[in-house]
């Protein structure tokens, strides 16, 4: 009879160990889960591509608005739906009759770029003379797509046509190398 007793408290005491290990397991599961999404936060990047605008010029302007690097991955820039390679190009499409070269010409390459959480970068940019008004005029028309992911490997791109950030990665059909 003690020896059933001490064979029922020895049961006990090993499913209630049992227990205490399930529940320690899934607590450590649990708090690995909030470290990982604690991680992510604190890499995530976040490009916008804004107009700036000053009574010196104007241009096009690229933000890392998020917690952590973004690196560039790919880079599409299409005019009237029509891809564009580069800056020339570009210049040439929303200006067909234009003169000025890059002596009036502020532009940066951002393809294969990192920049780091609150990095700005001119995409290009111009000063107002009549030449470059033509070009303000058409700026609507450009739309950009800039694919970028995060140190973590996650994929996002912004498109500005639709002002949306999309989490999935982009490849553009024509990389866009100013």
């Amino acid at each position: 009879m003690a020896d059933t007793r001490a064979n029922r408290l020895q049961s006990i005491g090993t499913i209630l160990a049992l227990v205490i290990s399930i529940i320690a397991m899934v607590t450590s599961i649990y708090e690995a889960s909030i470290m990982k999404s604690q991680q992510k936060s604190m890499v995530w990047p976040y490009l916008s591509v804004t107009q700036q605008y000053n009574n010196e010029g104007f241009g096009i302007r690229i933000t890392n608005k998020g917690t952590g690097p973004a690196i560039v991955t790919s880079v599409q820039l299409d005019y009237k739906g029509i891809p564009i390679e580069n800056v020339d190009m570009l210049m040439d499409s929303l200006n067909p009759k234009r003169t000025f070269g890059y002596d009036i010409l502020r532009n940066s390459t951002i393809g294969n770029y990192v920049f780091t959480s609150g990095e700005e970068m001119m995409l290009f940019g111009l000063p107002y003379n009549d030449e470059t008004r033509i070009i303000l005029e058409n700026v609507p028309k450009i739309r950009m797509r800039v694919g970028y992911k995060s140190v973590l490997d996650e994929y996002w791109y912004y498109d500005t046509e639709t002002d949306t950030h999309y989490k999935e990665e982009f490849k553009a059909i024509t990389e866009f190398k100013n």
